[in-house]
């Protein structure tokens, strides 16, 4: 993990370190883990924050299906560097922290981390068991919603 830059795969390992550190011993897939993400860092959008993480820019929505790779990548190096357990399954791969994800997580102390904590928490409450269906699902539904707006403009 040795990139720095907002948007990075750097970024979103630290973001999943986070999840899966508060999720524990829960494994999750590659699409939970991305919604789970995303509805976090938007989590005012989905009635479950005060405010957005990342704010409120018109293009928050296009971001989903942006970050699939940076998420696919984030995933492998944090498995790679031996942060992540990948679990084979009868139906794909699924992701849990190992110890020295936990000592990542144990110095990442910010507000925004807190706060992350904080989305990812809501999430896994709106969301039962995290259902990557229901979660997907309300992200159509927002996106499409966004979409009708901007045209009503």
């Amino acid at each position: 993990m040795n990139e720095s830059v907002i948007g990075s795969t750097f970024e979103i390992s630290l973001r999943i370190l986070l999840m899966l550190n508060e999720l524990s011993p829960i494994r999750l897939d590659e699409q939970q883990i991305r919604a789970i993400d995303f509805i976090s860092v938007y989590a005012a959008d989905f009635g479950l924050l005060d405010e957005n993480l990342h704010g409120y820019s018109n293009y928050r929505y296009s971001e989903f299906s942006a970050r699939k790779h940076i998420v696919d990548a984030a995933l492998k190096n944090l498995v790679l560097d031996g942060y992540v357990r990948l679990y084979s399954t009868s139906i794909g791969y699924s992701y849990s922290i190992l110890d020295a994800g936990r000592t990542v997580c144990d110095k990442l102390t910010s507000s925004y981390a807190k706060e992350y904590i904080l989305a990812v928490q809501s999430v896994i409450n709106r969301f039962d068991k995290a259902n990557s269906t229901a979660m997907l699902k309300e992200i159509n539904r927002l996106t499409i919603q966004s979409l009708q707006e901007v045209e009503h403009e």
